[in-house]
């Protein structure tokens, strides 16, 4: 603990006197010394008394340490009870220790377990109707929830610079309302942008890399790649250019998509993946994104523009089978050399059907999107929402908040206007959420 004392000497010794007296001040340094040279030169006969050492003077800080210790206990004894029968302890104790889950499978390479909990409703439903997949998990949501609110992005009506008090001058954002796309309208976009990747060339069962911030068009591109049984590979859009180039290269992809903002990177990092020919954005709500000075022979499209050959494709869709890869989900380097995770369709619907088991979903549930969509957590949070019939409105912490850096003032942040009741969350994000429930 920050500011601890250090630790305090053991005596092999009993003496009459209580010689922690003498170590508790530095006024008694003087007196501890005198009796540390007495004890070296003869310590057998070396005596105190209580004459030599005078109590400290401030008794009355004792008495009133002792005073609160008191009261705390008392009030301690009587809330304690009031606790109880509130809190139930035992009640969370016993859920806490119960079994749940058993092991129905082991061999030398794997271990398979069950939960021993009543499956879900979500659970159930994508059971009776066959998805195994997550190209059918999409399919299901849309044809069930049809033109209910599916993602939302709200709309950035200008930007201009702003001064502040201490005589800087920042760029800020008017901020509009939510325009929400509905779960039909989210899978038809997701089938017109995986046939444009399809005219641009991409194969089924050929990677492609996902290098971008949390967005709609995140969500979407996903889902249109596994229409088309092509695997996504996720690198994290925090990463430096080698750690880039490096899960580039490793899956040997042709294809990034990535946005407006972080597309100026490849201008250096295309010298260090030679394989890759396309570019795909996503464009900014109000710049133009210039796409010159790249390295000569490589294409650069446009979302929309996929999303528009899409539409005029005549291709026919190749789904996927359930062993075929989903996603490679690269960590985030912390501990190294990025790693690439196989995630197969099988294994992202059991993870589905086990989250929805453990989350309960309410009527009425709104989701703020806003941690990474290349970490499986919040990959799979939206998607269990996607299946419940939860709008997700997504978010950056530069607008989130009324007082977040790009929000203009008298400008509402994405919280106040979405309203939302469920966020994902990490250890580390907590107090920046309870600052926004605060507030």
């Amino acid at each position: 603990m920050r500011g601890a004392c250090p630790s305090a000497l053991t005596f092999t010794r009993t003496r009459r006197t209580d010689m922690s007296t003498l170590i508790q001040t530095d006024r008694y340094s003087a007196s501890y010394r005198h009796y540390q040279n007495n004890e070296r030169s003869n310590p057998l006969q070396y005596t105190n008394t209580q004459d030599e050492i005078k109590q400290p003077e401030s008794w009355w800080v004792s008495a009133a340490l002792r005073t609160i210790r008191a009261v705390a206990l008392v009030c301690d004894l009587l809330t304690f009870p009031i606790h109880l029968l509130l809190q139930r302890p035992w009640t969370k104790r016993a859920l806490s220790r119960r079994i749940k889950a058993r092991v129905i499978e082991s061999t030398p390479t794997s271990v398979t377990v069950r939960s021993v909990s009543e499956p879900s409703e979500i659970h159930l439903r994508l059971v009776r109707d066959g998805v195994t997949t997550m190209e059918a998990m999409l399919r299901a949501a849309a044809q069930r929830w049809a033109q209910r609110p599916c993602l939302g992005t709200r709309t950035v009506l200008g930007e201009r610079d702003e001064l502040q008090p201490n005589g800087r001058v920042f760029k800020k954002f008017k901020m509009g309302e939510f325009v929400w796309r509905s779960f039909s309208a989210v899978e038809a976009e997701a089938r017109q942008f995986a046939l444009g990747l399809r005219e641009l060339g991409c194969a089924p069962r050929t990677n492609v890399v996902m290098f971008a911030e949390t967005r709609a068009e995140w969500m979407i591109a996903a889902h249109g790649c596994f229409k088309q049984s092509i695997p996504v590979v996720t690198i994290y859009a925090t990463l430096g250019d080698e750690a880039i180039a490096h899960g580039i290269n490793e899956t040997e992809v042709s294809t990034v998509i990535t946005t407006h903002d972080l597309l100026p990177k490849f201008k250096k990092i295309l010298a260090k993946t030679p394989k890759v020919n396309t570019i795909i954005f996503m464009e900014d709500q109000l710049k133009t994104t210039d796409r010159e000075g790249y390295k000569e022979g490589i294409k650069i499209y446009g979302y929309k523009e996929v999303v528009a050959k899409g539409a005029q494709s005549k291709i026919e869709s190749v789904p996927p089978s359930p062993a075929d890869t989903a996603i490679i989900m690269y960590t985030s380097g912390s501990t190294g050399v990025p790693k690439g995770v196989v995630l197969s369709h099988r294994n992202m619907v059991a993870t589905l059907k086990a989250f929805a088991d453990a989350i309960p979903v309410a009527k009425g549930d709104v989701l703020m999107g806003f941690l990474p969509l290349a970490h499986v957590f919040e990959l799979l949070a939206e998607n269990v929402c996607i299946l419940a019939g939860v709008p997700i409105g997504y978010s950056t912490p530069l607008t989130m908040l009324d007082t977040s850096s790009k929000i203009m003032k008298g400008t509402m942040g994405d919280a106040t206007i979405l309203k939302p009741t469920c966020i994902t969350s990490v250890p580390v994000s907590i107090y920046f959420y309870i600052s926004l429930v605060c507030q």
